[in-house]
């Protein structure tokens, strides 16, 4: 009976076993399922686990055929239900004069797997500051004195989310 190795998670990669056919040679083809129903398209020997696979399981039949002998099908044993990824991304910084009237802009570095929807909140040490949600923000007279940061969340269907916080500017002047 053909086996799977992997991790059963949202963006991880699970591969098939086919166990021992014979007599040698025998030519192997594979269909993946997810809770029993053919996933179109996942006929190789790996399968890369996919937002629609959460909470399901997954079954691989491999049919084995060799010209003069009955062609074989056999299946594996259900993975656990597949559970929701995990995002990756870095920790954001923050480029611009540190200046009343300029420009900060948050650059939040690669984040994967791609693609993930990015958000942004700006804070005045630790307060949210109401309405500065985009990658740019444009320093007020209620900012001087204070150090800022930037929040990056990511988000992306299967995955949790992810959430990284930039250093404190130095005091804006």
């Amino acid at each position: 009976m053909p086996t799977t190795t992997g991790t059963a998670k949202v963006g991880q990669k699970l591969t098939a076993n086919p166990g021992v056919w014979g007599p040698a040679p025998v030519t192997l083809a594979y269909q993946w399922f997810r809770s029993g129903v053919a996933i179109t398209g996942a006929t190789a020997a790996t399968y890369d686990l996919a937002a629609a696979d959460l909470a399901k399981t997954i079954t691989v039949r491999v049919t084995g055929s060799k010209a003069g002998f009955t062609t074989a099908a056999k299946t594996s044993a259900a993975t656990v239900t597949v559970v929701v990824g995990t995002l990756t991304g870095p920790t954001p910084t923050i480029t611009g004069t540190k200046t009343v009237g300029s420009i900060l802009t948050a650059t939040p570095g690669a984040w994967g797997p791609s693609p993930v929807t990015l958000k942004y909140q700006w804070y005045r040490g630790t307060t949210a500051i109401t309405g500065a949600t985009a990658q740019t923000y444009t320093l007020v007279a209620a900012d001087k004195g204070s150090a800022l940061k930037v929040r990056v969340t990511g988000s992306k269907t299967g995955y949790t989310s992810l959430s990284r916080d930039s250093a404190l500017t130095a005091a804006i002047g």
